[in-house]
């Protein structure tokens, strides 16, 4: 008979709520999420027209509509460790965003796909060899040629009480910070104050010295009008300048009013060890003398970090849950952190990257808020 000493026994699928102990806090966003947003990004505008030779940029305002689907990595993924380290069991989910723009005609890009990507969030446990504290991990892939991991410490899956803390998005991580000063005037504003800090760009920082506000008129939005560098006009009732000034508000405005009862919060970053972003050559190289400037960028991306907040939110005019069989509400309560308080699940992000082309930083942000749907 042959020896079964050294077989490996198959990787089985574990049950699924030993798998949602082992997601920790990401085992809320499993499911179908849907929502809407708003989009901000900078790009190069080269249409081969008059002038030429002039660098041309576009600014891209768009409401969104989204759906983000989370499904289990069944079982476990071994991270083989060599002695003394043991292997390392990280448990996760796989997933695919889809974002459309929900503007409405004459916008040009009305109900067009802005987005998709697919992607894995991790949850990875602590380490001896080497020393590594635990952490969650996302690894995204973006059609236009870029790959990114992001690295976050992990939470705890307990929610902490009441609502998000959701800071102004300015000062932006990894931008240099500047004194406002008012863009330029434009037909239809010949004064303008000083307005969108959220979406300002900043002239790349000298080796010596410090960065600047790259002053452009399309951060007033009255000013964005027929001929502008931009999608717009924009009308005040549908992307008001305050979404402008700080994208973050979009999801302040959405839970106002709302019970939220306890948050987990989950912040993620390109630039911390073991982290990073990749872009294909086209994008630009990253230039060794000064990382920040890459050489011939037409969209590099230099950085990106994101925030998500799971959010249990109090049902309105709902009873509580009524008590069930004996030892029932406990174990429900062991998983369910508000029960019998009637919640469901909402999902908030703020996102921003940083593209650098014409020797510019220039902030990309994307906002949205989800909510769990049986579809």
């Amino acid at each position: 008979m042959a020896s079964t000493t050294n077989i490996v026994p198959p990787r089985f699928q574990q049950g699924p709520i030993s798998t949602a102990l082992q997601l920790g806090p990401l085992a809320p966003l499993v499911g179908s999420w849907k929502g809407r947003g708003f989009n901000v990004m900078w790009r190069p505008d080269n249409p081969q027209s008059p002038p030429f030779g002039q660098t041309k940029r576009f600014l891209e305002l768009n409401l969104t509509s989204e759906t983000l689907d989370f499904h289990v990595i069944p079982g476990v993924v071994p991270n083989r460790g060599l002695n003394p380290q043991t292997d390392l069991s990280l448990y996760g989910l796989h997933y695919l965003q889809r974002v459309t723009d929900a503007d409405r005609p004459p916008f040009s890009t009305a109900g067009q796909a802005l987005h998709i990507e697919p992607g894995l969030f991790m949850n990875v446990p602590a380490s001896q060899e080497p020393a590594v504290a635990p952490s969650i991990v996302r690894m995204a892939s973006i059609p236009h040629g870029v790959s990114l991991l992001m690295q976050g410490k992990t939470p705890s899956t307990t929610p902490v009480s009441g609502p998000p803390n959701i800071p102004p998005i300015y000062p932006i991580a990894g931008m240099p910070t500047f004194t406002p000063q008012p863009p330029p005037a434009c037909p239809a504003v010949t004064n303008p104050p000083v307005v969108g800090l959220g979406i300002q760009p900043v002239d790349i920082p000298p080796l010596a010295g410090d960065g600047k506000e790259h002053l452009v008129p399309e951060v007033t939005l009255a000013c964005d009008g027929a001929g502008s560098q931009s999608n717009g006009p924009f009308p005040p009732a549908t992307i008001p300048q305050a979404y402008a000034d700080n994208p973050n508000s979009v999801l302040r405005d959405a839970i106002a009013g709302q019970n939220i009862l306890g948050t987990i919060t989950i912040q993620l970053s390109t630039t911390g060890a073991g982290s990073g972003i990749e872009n294909i050559p086209f994008l630009g190289t990253a230039n060794p003398t000064q990382p920040s400037d890459p050489s011939n960028a037409n969209a590099f991306v230099l950085q990106s970090a994101a925030t998500f907040w799971i959010e249990w939110v109090q049902m309105p005019n709902v009873s509580p849950q009524q008590p069930g069989q004996a030892g029932l509400d406990s174990r429900i309560a062991g998983i369910e952190p508000f029960w019998p308080t009637p919640t469901f699940l909402q999902l908030q992000y703020s996102q921003v990257s940083i593209l650098v082309f014409n020797n510019v930083l220039w902030p990309h942000v994307n906002v949205a808020t989800l909510t769990l749907s049986a579809g």
